[in-house]
This record gives C-alpha cells, sequence and structure tokens, in this order.
C-alpha cells in the first residue's frame, strides 16, 4: 500500500480534529481509535510517562474481549504500571513499551510467541487468563518539541481483510508515526492549555504578592500555546503551510483586496504524473520531491505578503496580492522552467520533475469570492493539464 493522497487528507484532517478536542480523555481516545481503524488492529492502548519514571495506562481497548477501560469510560484502566527502571536502577528494556519510550523508536514485533527480543510473561498471563492470543506488536513513541518521550500508543494484532491476525506492514508503520507525531503535538497542546486553565483559576485566589509570578507563568504558557498553534499549521511532508492555513488567509486576504480594491492573484499548481515517481522511486522519493518542489515554491515567491502552502497531494496553491493575471502568468511561466530545469538527487536517482499550474486574479467583488477564484484556477490547471502538461495557463487566456 503507498500512501495515497487521500490518506495524507485524512492525516491532515484527524491532525485539525486533534487541536480542537477539548478534553484530554477525549483526545487521547480519539488518537486511539483513529490508530485502531488506521491499522486494522483488534486492540491498542496509550501510555503517559509519569513523573516517577513510569508509564501509567491512560486507556485500553480490545474489541475481541470487548475491553473499554480508560479514556471517557469512566472505568479506570486496572492494569499496572510499566517501569522505566529495573529495582538496580538499569534501564527496563525488557518490556515492549518502556523499550520504545526509553530509545525513543518505533518497535514492531510480528508474532509475540516466536520472538526471544521482549519478557512476555504478563502477555501470557493475561492471555491465559482471557482466552485471548496477543501476536503482533506495534509501539510507537510520542515526542516532544524536545524530542523527550513524553508516552507510547501501542496496537496490538493488525488483522487481514478475513479477519486473521497479522503481522503490521511498514506501510501502516509510516501513516502510525505520522498520526503519532500529530498526536504528539495535540496532547502537549492540550496539557498546555489545561495548565493554563488551572493556573489562571490558582491566579483568582492568591494574594496580591503572587500575583506577578503567575501572570510571568501565564505568559510563558500563553507564548508557547501560540508556538505550538503555528507549529500546527505547517504540512509535515514539506516543511510549508499547509491546507488549513491556506483556507483561513485567503478568506482574509479576498476581504481585504476586496476592501481596498486591488488584483488578488491565484496559482494552482499540480506535478504531472507524480503517480509515476512514486511507483518507479516508491514513496520515500516522492516525499522528497515533494519537499525539493514546495522549497523551490517557497524560495521564489518570498514577498511578505506571498503564500505558498500545499493544497493536498501533489497539489500547492500560491496567493498573490496586488499581482494581476498577465504578471501572476508571467511569474507562474519562470517558476514552471525553473521547476523543470531542476534535477532532485534521491538516493543516488536523479529525478526530474515538472508541473502544470492554473492561474486566476481578479479585484474580488460580489461575483469573485474565494471559491470563484479557487474554481477558475482549477479550471485553468484542467487546461494546461489538457494542453500536454509541463504548461501554464491563465483563466482569462
Amino acid at each position: 500500500m503507498k500512501l495515497e493522497s487521500n490518506t495524507y487528507r485524512r492525516l491532515i484532517e484527524i491532525g485539525l480534529a486533534l487541536t480542537i478536542e477539548k478534553d484530554i480523555d477525549g483526545l487521547l481516545e480519539r488518537i486511539l481509535r483513529e490508530a485502531k481503524e488506521i491499522a486494522d488492529a483488534d486492540a491498542g492502548s496509550i501510555y503517559l510517562k509519569t513523573p516517577e519514571g513510569s508509564l501509567r495506562f491512560v486507556i485500553v481497548l480490545n474489541d475481541s474481549l470487548d475491553i473499554y477501560e480508560g479514556g471517557t469510560s469512566e472505568t479506570a484502566v486496572s492494569l499496572p504500571e510499566v517501569p522505566l527502571e529495573n529495582p538496580d536502577g538499569t534501564d527496563n528494556m525488557a518490556n515492549i513499551a518502556s523499550r520504545c519510550a526509553i530509545e525513543r523508536q518505533t518497535i514492531i514485533v510480528d508474532d509475540s510467541y516466536t520472538s526471544n527480543d521482549f519478557d512476555f510473561t504478563g502477555t501470557r498471563r493475561f492471555d491465559e487468563m482471557t482466552g485471548y492470543r496477543s501476536t503482533s506488536f506495534l509501539s510507537v513513541p510520542f515526542k516532544n518539541f524536545a524530542d523527550e518521550c513524553i508516552g507510547v500508543l501501542q496496537l496490538l494484532n493488525a488483522q487481514s481483510a478475513d479477519g486473521a491476525v497479522i503481522p503490521f506492514s511498514p506501510q501502516i508503520l509510516r501513516v502510525i508515526e505520522a498520526l503519532a507525531s500529530q498526536a504528539s503535538i495535540a496532547i502537549e497542546n492540550r496539557s498546555l492549555l489545561d495548565q493554563h486553565d488551572e493556573l489562571k483559576s490558582q491566579l483568582e485566589h492568591q494574594v496580591e504578592t503572587r500575583t506577578r509570578e503567575l501572570q510571568d507563568a501565564l505568559a510563558r504558557l500563553e507564548e508557547a500555546h501560540a508556538t505550538l498553534m503555528e507549529m500546527t499549521t505547517i504540512d509535515p511532508v514539506t516543511g510549508i503551510r499547509n491546507r488549513g492555513y491556506f483556507d483561513d488567509v485567503f478568506q482574509q486576504e479576498v476581504r481585504r483586496a476586496s476592501r481596498q480594491r486591488y488584483d488578488l492573484a491565484l496559482l494552482l499548481l499540480d506535478i504531472d504524473l507524480f503517480k509515476n515517481v512514486n511507483d518507479t522511486f516508491e514513496h520515500l522519493a516522492g516525499d522528497e520531491c515533494l519537499r525539493g518542489v514546495a522549497q523551490e515554491i517557497d524560495s521564489m515567491l518570498n514577498r511578505p505578503s506571498d503564500v505558498v502552502a500545499r493544497y493536498g497531494g501533489e497539489e500547492f496553491v500560491v496567493i498573490l496580492p496586488y499581482v494581476s493575471e498577465s504578471n501572476a502568468v508571467q511569474l507562474a511561466d519562470q517558476l514552471r522552467g525553473d521547476l523543470a530545469r531542476k534535477v532532485h538527487r534521491v538516493n543516488g536517482n536523479d529525478i526530474s520533475i515538472t508541473v502544470s499550474i492554473g492561474v486566476s486574479a481578479a479585484i474580488p467583488g460580489e461575483d469573485k469570492d474565494c471559491r470563484v477564484l479557487i474554481d477558475e484556477a482549477d479550471e485553468a490547471l484542467y487546461r494546461a493539464k489538457a494542453s500536454g502538461r509541463n504548461q501554464v495557463c491563465g483563466y482569462g487566456a
């Protein structure tokens, strides 16, 4: 399975949903349920690292055994914490979850009953009591911006279409790691917001001598929160702005251009025959090409008012305030030529990329809103593709 554009869109949608989750228990449950569904896993759990140096179960789901503990279930998880250290002070590397947290690396076990890498004594005891068979494991760390492990996502027993237990595939691993990266941001963001609310409540009851100290703490938390919110607008594959950021900013730019009566241009770019790149050089090479194209666009169109974003899949979008359609077409053609001449060196392979670009521009008004400008750019892009690709077409041309 290759990661198609709809998979990226789903990850973006999940990431946005996680950022607005108001309750930490609901957030953790959403993360685990999304991960189980994506990986077709029968069971899963989430651990969070405690200040005392252990991993605490915060939610456990098992479809076959109908187990639902933690999360929003109002039932506490009955499983004991997993220590990160042995009694002699050495790292607890025998447990799969603790090793994942200590090494901050993803771990896959295809069959726990044949693996000698970990101590599955507790797992065997659980299986004997329940009649379950815990076979395939996927453990992924949650890491904060300091690259510290704050928890672990663990999935159990991947299932085939006919319900048979199978190992977790490398393709699924990449998706779950991307989801875990988004989840880490959301968990830390939610924790900071909870701290913010707690400190605000304390501030209202503290005496005057404590006010300045608490206000300083709030300022630091709000700055950290602003940083986290900024990072949620970055596309994790290309490093440029994401679709959600474009949607918000484009509405603002259209309203401003309409109010002040100036031209607003929109470029919609699509990489030509990108599926061939993924099919020939594999998905990771495709990601490198996406990053290269994104950075080339971003470096050329770099006025403070320009906005470059990933629109979805292999599509990019550019907002150009104060630029007429004719000038936008010229800029787009220069960009097209630069991209066509650039060679992407990936894993010893030279990969050439071309793009087709659709251009629309207008002074927004009653008959030219966000949707109309996007539709016009999309129609121009379609004509560029139909004209043989590696072309630029303006809507009014």
